[in-house]
């Protein structure tokens, strides 16, 4: 045995610290760039004409129609008689004309994915549902970070801790709140590399949010609360969007409180292991204690969703996974939505190279391979927007 590897080793100071920090920095670029060549930014894929035609509801024969008459986009073919490609705004304008979505009215929906667990695919979810929204449904989508790890962040290509500062964030609306002014919700969101996705980023700064959000919780006077701050900022953005997609940390924290109470729908992702099932029996306590606990801070008004549903995600084969799905659609009843997300190869690789089910083209995997992985979300997302648009008609 090397003795040396028993010597004491030299205290860790705050300085090495931060260098550790700084190096995890310089790495986590230098990966991310090295995963996006050739380009600087990530950039959606190219849509295959079959693939569009299936987003469509059309055939090879309703597609060549449309393309004589010049009114849609006509894509790209690297030859005469080749394949045509289409980019992801090219196809969102095919999906509304052939498709004509359900039109919105009155406000956005605010959908928020949550579970007080790490690893249920949480980020994944949102992200894909985002994206989805927006190319199979031609929806113009908010998409808000609101874990300060910024997870959902990097899957846009942007560094959290190192391209994204303070006043990019949610951060603004809540040091309004603290100082008692108003704050601009519309200057916060930016456009992503996804047509129709606008994000607002996170970064490290968001734990500031804690310490500042319950600065004022104690104080008995009338008006905004703590957990309606969220709920009440968006309202500037409701006209502006669809939908407004939240990714939350795996905590309670009073981000997470804020998502909730500005959710018209949640989504409660789970993974059939038993670890994850224990921390979600968890989930449901702090939920209900959550809504129910908030007349103790002068809050009479009571929370009401459209939807709390539950996703089985990272679904196996397994034995064990099969009993713990049918344990959960048993409990849980019809709020167990009917689509399973599996748990694949391809899913784990796509989140090394920063990237989503719907970033992949044929040219990256086979296409069987890719509309098996990417089929449940597809069917996620309709199944969404297609209650959404139902409770849209009725109104209209």
């Amino acid at each position: 045995m090397d003795m040396t590897t028993l010597l004491p080793q030299a205290k860790t100071t705050a300085e090495d610290l931060t260098q550790l920090a700084h190096l995890s920095d310089v790495m986590l670029q230098k990966i991310r760039n090295e995963m996006l060549e050739p380009h600087p930014r990530k950039v959606p894929p190219q849509i295959s004409s079959s693939r569009l035609q299936e987003m469509c509801g059309i055939d090879k024969q309703r597609m060549s129609y449309r393309l004589k008459k010049g009114e849609l986009p006509a894509g790209s073919q690297t030859k005469a008689g080749a394949p045509r490609s289409f980019s992801v705004a090219e196809a969102i304008e095919w999906i509304k004309a052939e498709r004509q979505p359900t039109v919105r009215t009155g406000k956005a929906k605010v959908i928020v994915v949550a579970n007080f667990k790490g690893g249920v695919t949480k980020t994944t979810t949102s992200t894909n549902l985002a994206q989805g929204l927006a190319m199979r449904r031609a929806r113009r989508v908010l998409h808000i970070d609101l874990d300060p790890q910024g997870s959902a962040t990097t899957l846009y290509g942007i560094n959290p801790h190192a391209e994204v500062e303070s006043g990019q964030t949610i951060m603004p609306l809540v040091e309004a709140y603290v100082r008692e002014e108003a704050c601009d919700m519309r200057q916060l969101p930016i456009p992503s590399y996804w047509p129709n996705v606008d994000i607002i980023p996170s970064s490290t700064e968001l734990f500031n949010a804690e310490f500042m959000l319950p600065a004022r919780a104690s104080a008995a006077e009338e008006g905004v609360r703590f957990e309606r701050v969220l709920h009440d900022g968006l309202e500037q953005l409701k006209d502006v969007y669809d939908y407004i997609i939240i990714d939350t940390a795996p905590t309670l924290s009073y981000l997470t409180i804020n998502a909730v109470f500005a959710a018209d729908g949640v989504i409660v992702p789970v993974v059939p292991d038993m670890l994850s099932f224990a921390s979600m029996v968890q989930f449901w306590h702090l939920f209900a204690d959550l809504i129910n606990g908030m007349k103790a801070f002068g809050d009479d008004r009571t929370k009401q969703f459209d939807f709390v549903d539950v996703l089985v995600t990272r679904m196996t084969s397994k034995p064990a996974a099969q009993i713990l799905q049918s344990w959960i659609t048993q409990i849980y009843g019809s709020r167990v939505i009917p689509i399973e997300i599996p748990e694949t190869d391809l899913a784990r690789n796509t989140n090394m190279k920063f990237s989503t089910f719907y970033d992949l083209a044929t040219s990256d995997v086979g296409s069987d391979t890719l509309r098996r992985i990417r089929n449940p979300f597809d069917q996620l997302v309709d199944r969404l927007d297609d209650k959404v648009s139902a409770s849209w008609s009725q109104r209209s």
